[in-house]
């Protein structure tokens, strides 16, 4: 039997499963912002430790964001993709060696929008699916 404390775990595992590459960006965005968001509390309470790990998560979802894209299916639209998010990441190492919070805030801006952005397009692709 499972425990309590692996139900959240379990729980994003179905969802994971569930996803499709589409689905599966925006699970990877959800999760940046929850990231940055405990970046952020970390920072404004000086607990070091704390912050360094959500940024390191933060930092390992851009990476599998990069990893993610496919040059062949986006040609146009890959490399800009690839450049924004390497750009993100070196924001989030001078986010870790200075507490800027403006910084840490214009990333989250970033992936807000981004999420939003692939929150749509997964929402059209379900409705165009639904209707076929």
């Amino acid at each position: 039997m499972a425990s309590v404390d692996s139900a959240p775990g379990a729980y994003q595992e179905v969802q994971v499963r569930g996803a499709d590459r589409r689905g599966l960006v925006v699970l990877l965005f959800r999760g940046l912002l929850k990231f940055l968001a405990r970046a952020r509390r970390a920072v404004k309470e000086r607990d070091y430790a704390r912050k360094a790990d959500a940024l390191g998560k933060a930092q390992g979802i851009l990476s599998e964001l990069i990893c993610a894209l496919d040059d062949d299916k986006a040609p146009d639209l890959s490399p800009s993709l690839r450049a924004l998010y390497a750009h993100l990441q070196r924001e989030l190492v001078e986010v870790d060696l200075s507490d800027d919070l403006d910084r840490l805030a214009y990333v989250t801006e970033i992936a807000e929008r981004l999420c939003g952005a692939w929150e749509e397009a997964l929402q059209i692709c379900q409705q165009q699916r639904k209707a076929a």
